[in-house]
């Protein structure tokens, strides 16, 4: 057995909410339990995810690194998609 903890991680997959929602959804998050957030943008919500990662970077830059960036596509419905993930781990 590990003796390492299990860290929380909260996914965020952007939709047609307004970007502020997911702004507040994120730093709540991170500021409650989460000890990494993944934001994920697919098709044409990749645009979405890096305003909204820039949009945490410029509230709690210092407060988060960038621990993994991930690029690539996906069968949805018989349909490769294009899609960005990017984990945020919070700063202890």
């Amino acid at each position: 057995m590990s003796s390492q903890p299990k860290s929380n991680v909260k996914n965020i997959l952007l939709g047609n909410k307004p970007l502020k929602e997911y702004l507040v959804e994120a730093i709540i998050s991170l500021n409650r339990d989460a000890d990494v957030i993944e934001i994920m943008g697919r098709g044409r919500n990749i645009h979405r995810a890096v305003n909204l990662y820039n949009a945490i970077m410029a509230r709690i830059g210092d407060r988060v690194n960038v621990k993994d960036v991930e690029i690539g596509s996906m069968l949805i419905r018989n349909r490769r998609v294009s899609y960005i993930k990017i984990a945020l781990q919070r700063v202890r």
